[in-house]
């Protein structure tokens, strides 16, 4: 068997394992907005780490609370700074593309009660899977695999309600 084949086969199996309980297809495009991450910084009010999310053809920013692990991961890889040691999202990318895989893109789809929610989108000989992430997890996976990211149109007033209101948000 060859190696492509050996992959093929074990890709199927590894994505329905991991996509168990996940809808399967893909995020609907219109309702969703690109963007591209900004910068991750540490909010002094609350001494959390915030990845910002601009939009690509406008002015819109959504921040993101996150830990401060998936902070230095997002960070490092947006700084081309290679860890001595391959964290966790090198290892989820490396594990796609180990079974010839690729990431199609990343939606971040949800707020609620304060809580973020993404979905990773991969592909594998014309089929796709989407995977339940966190939002910074998503992202880190993203950055590494150079895929789209892409906010739904609903958050960006979501975020804004969820300010207004005092409630926070996080990964």
């Amino acid at each position: 068997m060859d190696r492509s084949a050996f992959f093929s086969l074990c890709l199927l199996p590894v994505l329905a394992l991991i996509a168990a309980g996940c809808e399967r297809g893909e995020a609907g495009p219109g309702s969703t907005v690109e963007v591209r991450v900004e910068t991750v910084a540490v909010d002094e009010r609350s001494r959390s780490h915030v990845v910002i999310l601009e939009e690509r053809e406008g002015s819109r920013r959504l921040p993101i609370w996150i830990g401060e692990t998936e902070a230095s991961s997002i960070a490092s890889e947006l700084s081309a700074i290679e860890p001595p040691r391959p964290n966790a999202h090198d290892l989820a990318k490396r594990l796609i593309d180990g079974l010839e895989g690729s990431v199609a893109r990343v939606v971040v789809t949800d707020l609620a009660r304060g809580v973020y929610y993404a979905r990773i989108v991969l592909e594998h000989g014309g089929q796709s899977v989407e995977i339940d992430s966190r939002p910074s997890d998503a992202i880190a996976i993203a950055l590494r695999a150079r895929a789209p990211l892409f906010v739904d149109e609903r958050l960006f007033e979501k975020a804004l309600e969820a300010s207004a209101s005092g409630e926070g948000s996080r990964i």
